[in-house]
Order: structure tokens, then sequence, then C-alpha cells
């Protein structure tokens, strides 16, 4: 089974990038299964792009899910839900489909942090006990996922390693260790959020891939074989 995902199209920064590989990517459609986005579909608020976002995610006639990014700000998330009608967004949630004859669990959320931004400590009010709770509420739903093929998708990395290439001081604003040990619940880790970090890391044998779209330059396509392990390719 073939999966397609991307991050950070920042709408509009990556938009005409985003929509090109799209676009490349339709001589595979009938291979690729799902569509997945790991969050900041557009940039710093800049939700009138959704529209333009929605046209071409028109073109995709497979599911799309997707998480929120930090750009898709909390109290404006069922705006983006209803411009982006045809994603369904995880948020700290838990979906189960039945696709080529696999049953798949996909778990989404934005992620956690070792260390809140300055403007999240200033903004977002218990913001660590915000990420406590996602802590929690992931791992248990984690232990609900009985499928063929476990995937969890994120925005923020749940593991530092795959930062490397990002600057050194700022690399617990920019994902978190506290869900290293959820990353072996699942088959694949899908994440977005760092430009400069490293496109694949393993963490306890389990693929961690950072499908952010300006440190790849084009769509993902993470191939998965029940039994046969998992490889990637663009």
């Amino acid at each position: 089974m073939k999966v397609a995902a991307a991050a950070d199209i920042h709408a509009p920064l990556y938009l005409k990038i985003f929509e090109e590989k799209l676009d490349r990517l339709f001589p595979l459609k009938d291979k690729v299964s799902l569509f997945l986005l790991a969050g900041d579909i557009v940039d710093g608020g800049k939700f009138e792009y959704l529209d333009k976002v929605n046209v071409i995610l028109d073109k995709v006639d497979v599911p799309i899910f997707g998480c929120f990014g930090n750009n898709e700000y909390e109290d404006r998330e069922q705006f983006v839900r209803e411009k982006l009608s045809n994603v369904k967004f995880l948020n700290d949630e838990h979906v189960i489909l039945d696709l080529d004859s696999y049953k798949i669990d996909i778990v989404g959320s934005r992620g956690v942090l070792d260390e809140p931004t300055f403007w999240q400590k200033k903004n977002v009010l218990g913001i660590e006990e915000i990420y406590r709770n996602r802590i929690s509420k992931l791992k248990t739903i984690s232990k609900e996922c009985t499928g063929d093929i476990k995937i969890l998708l994120l925005h923020y990395p749940p593991t530092l390693k795959i930062l490397k290439g990002e600057n050194p001081r700022f690399l617990k604003q920019m994902g978190s260790n506290r869900l290293e040990d959820l990353i072996i619940e699942f088959n694949v880790v899908i994440v977005g959020h760092a430009h400069r970090g490293l496109p694949y890391v393993e963490v306890y044998g389990t693929p961690v891939y950072n499908v952010s779209l300006p440190l790849i330059n084009d769509i993902s396509i993470i191939n998965i074989e029940k039994g046969k392990g998992l490889d990637r390719f663009l």
C-alpha cells in the first residue's frame, strides 16, 4: 500500500510547488491509497488561501487525512475544517479504515514540544498542562490500535533525532523526546514542521518520515507492505 504525504505547504509560500508535485503524482493515483497532510497548510494565519488549497486538493481522489500545525491556530480549527471539507482532520483522535484488504489505524495530533515557545508561553494559557494531557491521551489512544497497519500522523516530531540540521538551541521548541516511547506502537510515523531537519530516522526500529515540503521539495510516497517492512521513495 502506498501513502502520499506532505507537510508545511505554508500557503501561499509553497503552494505552487505543492500543486506541481501533486499534478506529477497523477500517474500513480491508482496506486496511492491515502493522502496525509501533517500540518501547516497555510502560513501565519493566512486563511484566505484555504480556498486555493481546497481547489488543488479536489484533484485527489483517495481519502485525505490531516492534523493541524502551529499555523492552524486553535481558535480557527473549525474554520479550517469547513474550508477544507474534503480533509478529515484528526486532532488527538483515532480513525479505523478498511482499505486494500488491510485494517488501518491512523492517529493524528499536533504533537507536543519539550519546551513551549516564547509565543506559546505568552499566548496559550496552561500550555505545559495541555502538552502533558496530550501525551497521556495519545498513549491511551495508541493502545486502542489493533490494525494491520498503524500510522501516527503528527506535526511536531516525536523525536529530536530527526531535527538534526536545525539550530541546536531551539530543538526542544521544535519537537519532543517525550513521545519517543510511543513510536514503537506504530508501523510508521509521519511528521512535518522541521524545514531543515532530516527526512528519515528510525526509532526503536520504527521509521519516522519528515514530509516537510520545504525539506523534501516533493510529495513523499511511503510504501507500506504488511510483513515486508517499509521504504520510502520520491
